[in-house]
């Protein structure tokens, strides 16, 4: 399996990721739950990983497919974040759209439209 390439400029930014999270309800500490589960998504170079489970299923459309997200090492990026809080994988999830890579982009729609009830047209919920 071919590394994720480098994110591109997608126009949006980290501010306006915590803020979309802040307005959902997440705390500080949930923050810092997010902020440490990235870094492991870092460590692992896992970002453009289907980690919150939903990834494109051959033509038959966004399905929830969590073995799509095990890095080359053997890291289970969906393992870990579904033991994150509520508020930490919200926070994460709006921090993905911040990223150029589309698997992130289109895995954040599908995650808070299933799991959020958040309803995103071209990637802005702004």
């Amino acid at each position: 399996m071919p590394l994720p390439v480098p994110p591109r400029d997608c126009g949006y930014d980290h501010d306006h990721a915590v803020a979309l999270a802040r307005r959902d309800g997440v705390t500080d500490d949930e923050f810092a739950e997010a902020a440490a589960y990235g870094r492991l998504l870092d460590a692992h170079r896992a970002w453009g990983l289907p980690f919150n489970g939903y990834c494109n299923a051959a033509g038959y459309g966004y399905v929830q497919e969590p073995t799509f997200a095990v890095a080359q090492d053997g890291w289970n990026a969906y393992e870990a974040f579904s033991r994150l809080s509520r508020g930490a994988q919200t926070a994460v999830v709006y921090e993905s759209l911040t990223a150029g890579h589309d698997v992130d982009h289109e895995s954040a729609r599908q995650f808070l439209k299933h799991e959020r009830g958040v309803i995103i047209h071209a990637n802005q919920p702004y």
